[in-house]
């Protein structure tokens, strides 16, 4: 049988932990997969665990000197040998039929780079909850939405091998953002396939660095590459996504005032994100929700908040640390 995805696992002293990533590569519905487990330079004993797997589809590879996460994925690009291939970290976990959706949709459409899936995060305590994410199969450009701010973790998306090895794979010099910068220049302009069925289980992370100024280094490096005539709309991007940030910080602050400015302010400055099914739901459901605190007497909206909280919290649907923040907020190292 033809292999059709590569699945490139970086990781590094971490066995409890891939183990379950493993596991879970290993009951995929689709059967015509390889995995590639990258150790970079584990001392935990991964390379002979992963040598005692009985499954050929399944090999190690040992790098020797710690070279971090972006060289280990590009030591696992090149050892791939499907069409198509998907980076998963080692915490995470693959939904029993992820790779055959993201295969079967990115088959279906030959001018598509990529296959972009939903996910969900979760937690030691039982709670889960489903990221937002359009509910219906679309082809378009993710382009702008990757500009704007739109965040997901490299479990979720099947790219065209060739299309990564075109593009340089991953930039070595990052160790933060690094992702951004990969899809920012892989899919590119060209259309990718969302997905809707929740293809990846990710495991919640307390926050990282904050990465926020290697962010705008990386929209800045990307930004000077482009012509004179699409640098504007570039620029108007990245203004739209401080004003998201502004907006995050300014709900978690509970200032629902200064959230509902900032959220004008990125409708204002990039007005095609409202049409957008990545960003659209989102830009309009939190400025209701920001209006409406707003203008709800005294401490209103900050009690009206906190039952919507709790609420979630018996529905099991408030995962513990999430590895998502609020609109327009900076996601923790992944």
């Amino acid at each position: 049988m033809e292999t059709t995805v590569s699945v490139v696992i970086p990781t590094r002293d971490r066995l409890a932990l891939l183990r379950e990533a493993v596991a879970s590569v290993l009951a995929q519905d689709l059967p015509s997969w390889e995995l590639i487990v990258v150790d970079d330079d584990s001392s935990d004993g991964t390379s002979d665990w992963v040598a005692g797997l009985a499954d050929v589809r399944v090999r190690g590879v040992r790098i020797e000197g710690h070279v971090e996460r972006s060289a280990a994925r590009n030591r696992g690009l090149d050892e791939a040998g499907a069409p198509t291939v998907l980076f998963l970290d080692d915490d995470d976990l693959l939904s029993p039929s992820g790779l055959q959706r993201l295969w079967h949709a990115l088959d279906r459409v030959p001018e598509s780079v990529a296959a972009f899936g939903a996910k969900e995060v979760f937690d030691g305590t039982g709670h889960r909850k489903r990221i937002p994410h359009p509910r219906m199969q679309l082809v378009r450009c993710v382009w702008d939405d990757v500009m704007a701010g739109w965040m997901f973790v490299s479990g979720q998306v099947l790219l065209r091998t060739e299309a990564v090895r075109a593009a340089g794979g991953w930039d070595e010099q990052l160790v933060m953002a690094e992702d951004q910068d990969l899809w920012l220049r892989v899919p590119g302009l060209r259309p990718a396939i969302l997905v809707p069925s929740v293809v990846l289980q990710q495991r919640t992370r307390a926050e990282g660095v904050n990465a926020w100024d290697v962010e705008e280094k990386v929209r800045d490096r990307v930004v000077n590459g482009l012509s004179a005539a699409d640098r504007p709309r570039a620029a108007r991007l990245i203004e739209a996504r401080r004003h998201l940030r502004a907006a995050g910080v300014a709900f978690e602050e509970e200032r629902f005032g200064d959230a509902t400015k900032e959220l004008v302010g990125a409708a204002k400055a990039a007005p095609w994100l409202l049409t957008s099914p990545i960003w659209g739901p989102q830009l309009l459901s939190s400025l209701v929700k920001a209006g409406a605190a707003a203008v709800l007497p005294g401490s209103a909206g900050v009690r009206a908040r906190s039952a919507v909280k709790g609420m979630r919290t018996r529905l099991s649907r408030n995962p513990i640390e999430p590895g998502v923040r609020p609109i327009g907020r900076d996601a923790p190292k992944e």
